[in-house]
């Protein structure tokens, strides 16, 4: 690797990214695309960019690559190679002589399994609703109610608190008998997040992310927090004043040793706010509970408005 890409910022990206010429040869491909794609000793430089990839995405690389190249214009696909599955952005660079090479970058999907587990956990919430409001329903017309209806409330109740427990025992059993919180990789869930909401945005709004290359596995599921941040970014676009600018930012507490990773959405000062608040959204703050996080929400009329959410730093499997 020449020093030219030992200082490059894709180096130090965990993302694999592949750069193409005009005319669809490899001019750069990052440690981590070289590590997961390519053999110990290949070297990808001045290949086709589709020859790195085998089976079915090839053909897929191809075509994407030839319609960026000729057209111009961003296209998106889905490869599967080895045991992985990606959703990948190839978009068009400026070359020399009036033409365009291609930057491809692709994400990891997250597996079957961590779906399965955000699936279980969600499912959870509602639940553990259901039980809480028929205990406070059977609380609030004890003695008011006739044999039969007060035989359906128990049922219900012992059906709901059944459904709970198969429920844990499923979590347990899909995270192989330990009952821990998953883990995933908050850099991918922040950028699926902003793909997501740019690409819905009606607003005129303008939307800036800010975060370091690498930031550490948290604790939790990428469903549930996915979810979370897509409702926060758009109820605060939604709120937004056009041309406004919105950033959402993310770092890591502890230095070498981090503690945890801090996601923040920052909007501009409002006159209306006239002091500092502490109450974040009430989904936002329930849902990072579940997975051992918190959210403080802060307004200020001068400093803006920011939602803070910590999520804790996953364990080492």
């Amino acid at each position: 690797m020449s020093a030219a890409e030992d200082i490059s910022l894709l180096a130090h990206l965990q993302t694999p990214i592949l750069v193409g010429d005009p005319d669809g040869c490899i001019v750069y491909a990052n440690p981590s695309f070289r590590s997961r794609f390519c053999q110990i000793g290949d070297d990808p430089m001045g290949q086709p960019l589709a020859m790195v990839f085998g089976g079915g995405a090839r053909e897929v690389v191809l075509g994407v690559t030839a319609e960026v190249l000729q057209r111009g214009q961003s296209a998106r696909m889905q490869i599967r190679e080895g045991d992985y599955a990606y959703t990948g952005l190839a978009s068009p660079i400026e070359a020399e002589d009036d033409r365009v090479g291609v930057i491809m970058v692709l994400l990891e999907e997250q597996s079957n399994e961590e779906y399965i587990t955000g699936l279980a956990d969600e499912i959870a919430e509602p639940i553990a609703d259901v039980v809480l409001s028929l205990q406070k329903l059977a609380l609030t017309l004890e003695n008011q109610l006739s044999d039969y209806p007060t035989a359906l409330l128990e049922r219900g109740m012992r059906s709901a608190e059944s459904a709970g427990k198969w429920l844990r025992d499923l979590q347990v059993a899909i995270r192989g008998g330990k009952p821990q919180q998953g883990r995933f990789d908050v850099s991918n869930s922040i950028l699926r997040v902003v793909d997501r909401v740019s690409n819905d945005m009606e607003n005129d709004v303008d939307f800036e992310v800010l975060m370091p290359p690498n930031l550490p596995r948290v604790s939790g599921t990428s469903v549930v927090f996915e979810r979370l941040l897509t409702h926060l970014v758009c109820q605060r676009i939604d709120e937004a004043r056009t041309g406004e600018c919105l950033t959402l930012l993310a770092r890591t507490l502890g230095g070498e040793q981090p503690r945890g990773v801090v996601v923040s959405l920052v909007d501009l000062p409002d006159a209306d706010r006239r002091s500092a608040t502490g109450f974040p959204p009430e989904f936002v703050t329930q849902g990072l509970a579940s997975m051992g996080g918190e959210a403080i929400c802060v307004e200020d009329s001068s400093a803006g408005r920011v939602t803070l959410m910590h999520l804790a730093v996953a364990d080492s499997p």
